[in-house]
């Protein structure tokens, strides 16, 4: 059977919940208020079927204090019933009515002009011409007029077959598996306990399913347990989108669930106060809308204050621009979902527009709304996806988040992602398979991170590099790790980084030295220049050049960084002719004798213990000697090299 939900629209007192007791039997107005002074004051509902259809009505308030109860009911509903009495024709909340159902999607329904039996049938023609001027270039522009009469029935047969005529011709999209049920009504039931109602937006429930319930002012959900389902009065085992819905939830108080809360699948949705939307300034609109200016969001059921920030500073009525709403507490909504914005005072229904990201991340500046708005509302949905996955740390192996921020249909998500691979503009993280990141934002991050690395290295002057973990501590807030090391790969292997040990430094990176700090290095490697293989250790030379030692251990290590001098032991720094002059005579006493000990080689270097330990431990790190006990012995990368070669073995070298 196909579900239906029929809202009225129209202003007070032109009949509305008469209209919709003549068409299913049932007085929507309930409570004594409402009875006492004869108006509707909340949402009423009510339903009939016919014809394999299970029509749901929604009877909304008229009456102008009350359109926050109109917007709440009206939300979900599939075909709009205009109401308008044929003594009083279009009164001012009948336009604003229309206008909230144009903003708000419907795109489909009908006229009813009620209290025909009050009027003469020329007075019904005349209200038909004011009616073709009212719905001129809206979605009811050409949509049946049915004059009736609740009083004595006239013209509601008619009215019943138009409703069922036009729900056939319509096509409803189908609706993947995610639940999502804005709550309009509460109340509580003997034996059973707390009761919630609404329109189910999307998706099905099932007795027994446990579901997220997202209260206002909530910044997680609570998760509760579908203790029963009813559809129209009768107990079901699920119910689905475009169904009226009541739920018994376990274990939750009356008291702490209200209209504007919702229900949804687990993992579905998350609360946000930044959101980018497109929106529309009606043309009756009394005001231009500002930045910044205070208004009133009606959201599903929810209202709340809301800020816009407009691209531009204004929109003038009749312009369609886009805009990011920002609000005092998070709500919940979803990509393509419609909304209403209103005047505070006087009240007034101003705007609409439709939801393109949900959850603008908090800290994030967008420079150019109108670009961004744009990417956004892309009605191609891989393109769509391609740019909403370019915001993103990583590919999502769930298309939970894809479906809630850009619309993604659950079926369709994994086919998507791997189009978007095969066409490159996914990669695949080198350091894990089944990780993927949109090539823009890896492009992103390792922009951010020569950024960073360079900021760090201006830092820590006079360094040309810096150590890998530093590194990674400085970058941890741009990326995860595995997509840190894959841009590291990246950019070690573009030559846009370089490693020196275990420090990296960018490529083109120099040191600045001032005037005293280059005198010094001058006189540093002069005297350890001269010293050949037997320098004075970094504390000897502060003393003798009259430098704090930090500063020199700064010098000396970027000697290092560049190649001019090499780290051979604690404080002990030899220049690259010097390190060449040691390994040629090492390899040479090898060569001849075949095992060593280090007296040998402190011999053939001419130097004491005090350097000749340094040397050989060296030189074992190099795989130049192999130790064993007291012994060295040739080791896997020895050579006899030419006397003099500027190259400086650095431990840890591949051959």
């Amino acid at each position: 059977m196909q579900h239906i939900i029929v809202g009225t629209a129209g202003h007070i007192d032109h009949g509305k919940t008469s209209l919709v007791r003549q068409l299913t039997g049932i007085d929507t107005d309930r409570l004594p208020e409402e009875k006492q002074r004869g108006i509707s004051i909340d949402l009423g509902f009510a339903h009939w079927e016919s014809d394999g259809c299970a029509f749901g009505l929604v009877d909304v308030p008229g009456h102008e204090r009350f359109i926050k109860n109109m917007v709440a009911g009206v939300t979900g509903i599939d075909l709009c019933l205009l109401v308008i009495a044929a003594d009083d024709g279009v009164m001012p909340q009948t336009r604003e009515h229309l206008e909230i159902m144009d903003l708000l999607g419907v795109r489909a329904g009908l006229v009813v002009v009620t209290k025909t039996d009050l009027v003469s049938r020329e007075y019904v023609d005349l209200v038909r011409e004011e009616i073709s001027e009212l719905t001129l270039g809206t979605f009811l522009d050409g949509s049946p007029v049915v004059p009736v009469s609740c009083l004595n029935g006239t013209g509601i047969p008619e009215l019943k077959l138009a409703i069922q005529q036009l729900a056939r011709q319509m096509t409803w999209p189908s609706r993947d598996d995610l639940f999502r049920m804005p709550i309009d009504r509460v109340f509580s039931i003997a034996g059973h306990g707390t009761v919630v109602t609404g329109t189910v937006m999307r998706g099905t429930i099932h007795k027994g399913d446990v579901v997220d319930l997202w209260r206002i002012g909530c910044a997680e959900p609570a998760e509760v347990r579908i203790r029963g389902v009813q559809n129209h009065g009768l107990d079901h085992e699920e119910s689905g989108s475009r169904q009226r819905t009541a739920i018994n939830l376990a274990g939750i108080k009356l008291q702490d669930v209200q209209r504007g809360d919702e229900l949804s699948s687990p993992g579905f949705t998350k609360p946000s106060r930044r959101m980018l939307v497109r929106l529309r300034v009606l043309k009756s609109a009394p005001i231009s809308i500002k930045d910044r200016m205070p208004l009133q969001l009606h959201l599903a059921t929810r209202e709340t204050p809301v800020r816009l920030r407009v691209a531009g500073g204004r929109l003038a009525p009749g312009e369609i621009a886009y805009a990011e709403l920002r609000l005092p507490e998070a709500v919940i909504a979803e990509y393509g979902q419609r909304f209403i914005l209103r005047r505070r005072s006087p009240a007034r229904t101003i705007a609409g527009g439709v939801i393109l990201d949900p959850a603008l991340e908090p800290r994030r500046r967008i420079k150019d709304l109108s670009a961004y708005g744009t990417l956004r509302d892309n009605p191609d949905e891989l393109q769509r996806l391609s740019q909403f996955l370019a915001g993103c740390d990583v590919v999502d192996s769930s298309p939970l988040t894809a479906a809630w921020r850009c619309g993604i249909a659950l079926d369709t998500y994994a086919r998507r992602v791997q189009e978007l691979l095969q066409r490159g503009e996914l990669l695949k993280v080198t350091s894990s398979p089944t990780l993927l990141i949109h090539r823009d934002r890896f492009q992103t991050v390792m922009t951010a991170m020569l950024r960073r690395i360079s900021q760090e290295i201006a830092r820590r002057q006079p360094r040309r590099t810096i150590p890998v973990r530093d590194i990674r501590a400085a970058c941890a807030e741009i990326a995860p790790p595995a997509v840190l090391e894959a841009a590291q790969s990246h950019l070690l292997q573009s030559g846009k980084l370089i490693r020196i040990g275990t420090n990296l430094g960018l490529s083109e990176g120099r040191a600045k030295l001032t005037k005293q700090q280059s005198a010094t290095l001058a006189n540093l490697l002069e005297a350890i220049t001269q010293a050949g293989l037997a320098p004075p250790t970094a504390k000897e030379l502060a003393v003798s050049l009259q430098q704090p030692p930090k500063q020199l251990q700064e010098l000396l290590s970027l000697c290092v960084e560049d190649n001019v001098l090499c780290r051979i032991g604690e404080g002990l720094y030899l220049t690259a002719e010097a390190l060449d002059e040691a390994q040629t005579r090492c390899c040479r006493l090898l060569e001849q004798a075949g095992n060593v000990t280090v007296s040998q080689l402190a011999g053939a270097w001419n130097v004491s213990r005090k350097y000749a330990i340094p040397l050989a431990e060296y030189f074992d790190a190099c795989q130049v000697t192999a130790r064993q006990g007291d012994l060295r012995q040739r080791g896997p990368k020895f050579v006899v090299p030419p006397p003099l070669t500027a190259s400086v073995p650095t431990p840890g070298e591949s051959a």
